[in-house]
């Protein structure tokens, strides 16, 4: 039986359009996943710089308070920063280590984890509307003040 048909047309092949919409779904739908895993590990990355710049607020405010400065001036003298909701400094109190009676203080320090809940401008951190969920709490910081043979 011959062919009407010109010849090399029955070895062309195309695809059809379902074929073309099932490949394109199953790329966005790859697509999709990705973005998806990127903004998550941005976010995560976001939230872990802010809680280590967090501990070092809290580690300089331990450090201050060892070399003699009183709460209010720790306070004062660290610089304002977008990812601090709160930092306080208890009153000294002394404690007994064995025989010897040092001076104590605690540190407590909230990061505010998601900087897209966070307004800054003109220097001043607007966290009026904050959620609790944009906030972690760091464990509280108990530092020591040893005396000095003066007796400070």
């Amino acid at each position: 039986m011959k062919s009407f048909l010109p010849p090399g047309v029955l070895s062309q092949r195309a695809y059809s359009l379902i074929e073309v919409l099932a490949a394109s779904s199953i790329i966005l739908i790859a697509l999709g996943a990705a973005i998806s895993l990127s903004i998550a590990t941005v976010s995560q990355e976001e939230s872990g710089n802010r809680i280590c710049r967090g501990l070092s607020i809290q580690e300089n405010a331990a450090r201050l308070f060892r070399l003699g400065l009183s709460p209010d001036e720790i306070v004062r003298l660290i610089p304002s920063d977008p990812c601090v909701g709160d930092l306080s400094i208890s009153a000294p109190y002394f404690v007994m280590a064995g025989s010897v009676s040092v001076l104590a203080s605690d540190i407590d320090l909230t990061v505010i984890t998601n900087s897209s809940k966070v307004r800054w401008s003109s220097g001043v951190s607007d966290d009026n509307k904050l959620k609790d969920g944009a906030r972690r709490v760091l464990p509280r910081l108990t530092v020591y003040r040893p005396f000095t043979r003066s007796g400070n």
